[in-house]
């Protein structure tokens, strides 16, 4: 029996670990076309791959193998059964089927206004998301849940149910049961125009907040208002006495905007700003920026860089003080698990300044741990720079 994994992002990397680690049988996988080997804020399936040494296939070649398991995990071409010499073939869908099957998952329940929905593992058929249910777990939404954040839900729960009933798919030790027609809903790739997202003002503050919270997804897209984008939305208690979508008051950070019923804030997404200040050095706007709003100082650009990340690689030692003074984690990694600590070090090299090392280390940033290749600071700065290795051996 062989096992055949096909999809993307963490779900399908962690699956495929737990496979590596605790099943004996072989294992291939089967790339999704927008495949780049580049870890992002989800795993790259083909980056690991490479690195665990387990064979690529294509869609095409798993056809013929009688003896295999196939499993879909956020794979993104259609499975067609009647392709296939096997008929173990397995996905994972994003809600609680038999509601909301198709697109867009992380968004259309927020926009309804639903407070609960699911991953469920079924059995692939003919249709799209219809076949049989072998298991289930359902999630909450919560009233401030955004798409990012139901889809990171989506992703740690639906891993836990594959890792739940792997071992009984491989055996053939499993039951299932059919879709019900009842609250079965559908939605396609219509269903929403991400190349053109506008938020509607004519309607309620609460559904111009969901609309914000739907659309909210940072790696991929912000809603915007006018040229700016939004971070999030605060619905006030003053009654709209302006036009829907006109602006009530604004300043540098916030704009307060009509709707039908109650006026809403708009507060600017600011982050692209605050990463350019610790670019750029610039102390006395940064430190500014930090006392007038609240920033979560781990959020990562979409390369995976946090602030303290960027004022270290490009030696901002007076912002690198003053984001660990506001709580920055000086052992946050970016997605390949590089540290602040290694961005310093680049910094060095370049410099031959060990200011932003030596604030690091003070600060208590971990010599010892590491990246994705599984080398620490000191691996890397042996092959690079003896007098940097000697140093920090000493501090060692």
């Amino acid at each position: 029996m062989k096992l055949v994994l096909a999809g993307k992002n963490s779900i399908a990397v962690d699956v495929l670990k737990y496979a590596i680690d605790y099943l004996d049988i072989q294992i291939f996988v089967v790339l999704n076309q927008t495949e780049t080997f580049k870890n992002n804020f989800q795993k790259s399936l083909g980056f690991y791959a490479n690195l665990w040494k387990i064979p690529i296939l294509k869609l095409d070649e798993v056809y013929k193998h009688e003896d295999a398991i196939f499993l879909s995990l956020e794979f993104d071409t259609i499975v067609k059964p009647n392709l296939f010499k096997t008929k173990f073939l397995f996905n994972i869908h994003f809600s609680l089927l038999p509601a909301y099957k198709g697109m867009y998952t992380s968004a259309l329940p927020i926009l309804h206004e639903k407070y609960k929905t699911g991953v469920t593992l079924h059995e692939i058929d003919a249709g799209i998301d219809t076949g049989d249910i072998i298991d289930q777990k359902e999630i909450t939404i919560h009233n401030t849940d955004t798409a990012k954040d139901l889809y990171t839900k989506y992703i740690k729960i639906g891993t836990d149910l594959v890792i739940k009933n792997i071992t009984n798919l491989v055996e053939n030790n499993y039951s299932s049961y059919k879709q019900s027609s009842k609250q079965s809903t559908y939605y396609g790739k219509k269903s929403i125009d991400y190349s053109d997202l506008k938020i509607n003002y004519r309607q309620t503050a609460e559904q111009v907040l969901r609309e914000l919270r739907a659309f909210s997804f940072r790696e991929y897209q912000l809603p915007k208002f006018q040229n700016y984008q939004i971070e999030k939305g605060q619905i006030t208690k003053v009654n709209s006495t302006l036009k829907p979508g006109s602006i009530v008051c604004e300043d540098n950070h916030k704009t307060q905007v009509a709707t039908i019923d109650y006026d809403i804030v708009l507060f600017k997404d600011l982050y692209k700003t605050l990463w350019k200040y610790c670019e750029m050095n610039d102390y006395l706007f940064l430190k500014k920026l930090l006392s007038i709003q609240k920033f979560d100082l781990e959020t990562k650009t979409k390369e995976g860089w946090t602030a303290l990340m960027i004022a270290a690689y490009n030696g901002a030692f007076e912002c690198l003080e003053l984001l660990i003074n506001y709580g920055a984690n000086v052992n946050a990694t970016n997605y390949n698990y590089t540290t602040a600590l290694m961005y310093a070090k680049t910094n060095y090299l370049n410099t031959n300044n060990k200011k932003c090392l030596n604030i690091l280390i003070d600060s208590g940033a971990n010599l010892h741990a590491k990246d994705i290749f599984g080398k620490t600071l000191l691996d890397w700065v042996k092959e690079e720079s003896t007098e940097l290795y000697n140093y920090l051996r000493e501090i060692k």
